[in-house]
């Protein structure tokens, strides 16, 4: 018998709970239909009739579910452990349009069940916020929880990465005493956490002295040691505060992972060779996604797989497959330009980024045009100060390559200063806060052959998609 025929699904709940279901299930289809997503509004009106619905659907997963949390990552590591799951012959449901919240988990759920509100999946992958976490890990009862990293984001919701690990301790101590949590060792705030009686497993890069990574002047602030708040003496550092550290006053230190990241060679034409250490066995694959941010996704993804006992081959032909999410190094092809759409939302994730797309070896020769689109909605946190925590002074020391960049969204004016401040002149940038019309003359003014760099974040990069698929070259 599962836990959902144990809960109370009889009488006023059952009813309720197939009510809801039933709404959620109409309005995916009409909003489909109406082409407005479908993945937050369902999941919402289905939780007013049924708050207790995510425990009822998620009750049935006779496998459980996973989560995947923490600043950045969550998307990129879902999609690989979910195709990991598919490949190694377990079907899964998984949130892959990155709606991580409790609303558009619950739309993921229904979208999945039957109209008689019975799930027949065996189990679930589901990328969780990091705020929202507290609740679904009461909700969703998931076997399996991995950490990725945290970052100072979305600066007016959650505050300081204080606040952001406050929110992730509390979700860790909410997960059932039997579920196995997965932290990042590399992040000491995410190492840490304090997983109580669970049992508790580290991955981590184990790279030589010459793959640390050269900081920007944005990333040498490092957070205090999470124990008792001094300084961390760091050894070794891969990117922002992720790396090898020990507090000298209170002997806090990183862990030993039990899943490695023993050695990576980056090819520009057929991705990096990894070769990892998976609880001492070795494993090697080939990732097609650039980044050693993304070197952190495959092996969380690897170590997650490999915990439930997935095959190695499924991780090894998953990880070669792999294509990047939605707006996350997604390419698009638009009139014979070539467009790259790259998110940002942090100063830890955009300064990654950058690096990633200025490489020397990836630039030379080409000629590139820049749309960089910043909103402050709601949902990408109204706080532009992250902004000046990025390094655009790295774009703008890529200028020869640069033939012009277009300023675009609703923080558009402080995009702009932030941009004086890194040493643009006037005459490279272009304002248009309307993202269709910055869009449209991004694309246009690139000759065949050139390449265009699309930087949005969250919500932004919702709206370019959208416009790129309406987008044709009749219409330039």
């Amino acid at each position: 018998m599962t836990r959902a025929q144990r809960d109370p699904s009889t009488g006023r709940a059952g009813w309720r709970n197939r009510s809801a279901v039933f709404l959620g299930k109409t309005l995916i289809g009409t909003t489909r239909l109406l082409k407005q997503g479908g993945t937050t509004l369902p999941g919402r009106a289905a939780l007013m009739i049924s708050p207790e619905l995510i425990s009822f659907l998620s009750g049935q997963l006779t496998a459980g579910a996973a989560v995947i949390t923490g600043t950045n990552g969550k998307t990129t590591t879902a999609s690989l452990l979910a195709a990991i799951c598919k490949g190694g012959g377990r079907p899964c449901i998984h949130n892959a349009a990155g709606a991580n919240l409790a609303w558009g988990i619950a739309s993921t759920l229904i979208e999945a069940a039957t109209w008689q509100g019975q799930l027949p999946g065996e189990s679930a992958i589901l990328e969780v916020d990091e705020g929202a976490f507290p609740a679904l890990s009461k909700s969703l009862r998931p076997h399996l929880a991995v950490i990725t990293n945290i970052f100072r984001d979305q600066l007016d919701r959650f505050g300081g990465v204080e606040q952001v690990r406050a929110a992730l301790q509390k979700g860790v101590s909410a997960l059932p005493p039997e579920a196995l949590l997965l932290l990042n060792a590399d992040d000491p705030l995410v190492a840490s956490l304090d997983g109580g009686a669970r049992k508790t497993l580290c991955f981590g890069l184990d790279l030589p002295s010459y793959a640390a990574a050269d900081l920007t002047p944005a990333e040498k602030s490092m957070p205090p040691c999470p124990r008792c708040c001094r300084e961390l003496q760091y050894t070794r550092i891969y990117f922002a505060h992720l790396g090898r550290y020990r507090c000298p006053y209170c002997g806090f230190h990183r862990p030993e992972p039990e899943y490695k990241l023993r050695h990576f060679e980056p090819n520009p034409e057929t991705g990096s060779t990894m070769i990892m250490s998976l609880r001492g066995r070795p494993l090697e694959a080939v990732l097609p996604l650039p980044g050693i941010y993304n070197l952190y996704n495959a092996l969380a993804a690897a170590a997650a797989a490999a915990a439930v006992a997935l095959p190695d081959s499924a991780i090894k032909d998953a990880l070669g497959k792999a294509e990047p999410p939605s707006g996350r190094m997604e390419h698009r092809q638009v009139a014979s330009r070539e467009l790259l759409i790259a998110l940002i939302k942090n100063p830890a994730g955009a300064n990654q980024v950058l690096a990633t797309l200025l490489d020397p070896a990836q630039v030379q020769g080409q000629r590139l045009h820049l749309l960089i689109a910043i909103n402050d909605h709601p949902a990408d946190g109204a706080d532009l100060s992250w902004l000046w925590e990025t390094d655009f002074e790295r774009l703008a020391a890529a200028r020869a390559h640069i033939a012009a960049i277009t300023l675009s969204g609703t923080g558009v004016s402080e995009l702009a200063r932030r941009l004086k401040k890194a040493g643009f002149a006037g005459a490279v940038i272009t304002a248009e806060a309307a993202l269709p019309r910055a869009l449209h003359r991004t694309v246009a003014q690139a000759a065949p052959g050139d390449k265009v760099i699309i930087l949005p974040n969250y919500t932004a990069m919702q709206q370019v998609r959208q416009y790129l698929d309406r987008l044709s070259e009749s219409s330039l």
